[in-house]
């Protein structure tokens, strides 16, 4: 069953279970996606912020965007698990994981841009949003950091064998920039 076809509870279970997926890649992609969702919600209260409703319009085109990436992502990641299993112990086998672990990287690397992008928004939302909304919009941009550094901790582990990659600089880069919107957020929503 696809991922978000799954009833809330059925996911939670499944996550729980012993299969490996949905693993953290697919994991991170729900909370990115939840945090949107959030901030979404947070832009449309806000009904005398002028650009609320540009920002809820972003916020669903990020969860959007994420949602198919988790699937996306956990689909992959059952791929490369099975390639792995299954490759000879000849050339093949080499080449097969590589192809493997390369897609398993572009992934969460794709994933972590999500989250950067939906940190960056919740930043801005919590310092123009509704009281009640900005609080929502701070721990929307921190879950998005946290699901950032997830992501981008999946990267540099399926890319170990490529010593200085520029995708796992480039997903360090991009959870170290959700840190600094995530605390961009928590102190605007603080200040409110």
């Amino acid at each position: 069953m696809a991922l978000y076809d799954r009833d809330l509870r059925v996911m939670l279970d499944d996550i729980a279970g012993p299969s490996p997926a949905p693993g953290a890649g697919a994991v991170s992609g729900v909370v990115i996606a939840m945090a949107a969702g959030l901030i979404a919600s947070a832009a449309r209260r806000s009904a005398d912020w002028e650009e609320g409703k540009g920002v809820s319009a972003q916020a669903q085109a990020l969860r959007a965007r994420v949602e198919r990436l988790a699937e996306a992502n956990e689909e992959a990641y059952l791929e490369a698990l099975a390639l792995i299993e299954g490759a000879s112990e000849n050339g093949d086998r080499d080449e097969a994981i590589g192809k493997a672990l390369d897609t398993a990287a572009e992934l969460p690397l794709s994933i972590a841009e999500c989250a950067y992008d939906v940190a960056l928004l919740g930043a801005e939302a919590a310092q123009h949003a509704v009281r009640g909304g900005a609080e929502d919009a701070a721990a929307a941009s921190i879950l998005a950091e946290a699901a950032a550094r997830s992501a981008a901790g999946l990267v540099a582990a399926n890319l170990v064998s490529l010593p200085g990659d520029e995708r796992v600089l480039h997903a360090q880069r991009l959870a170290d920039a959700a840190t600094d919107a995530a605390k961009r957020a928590a102190a605007a929503s603080a200040a409110r």
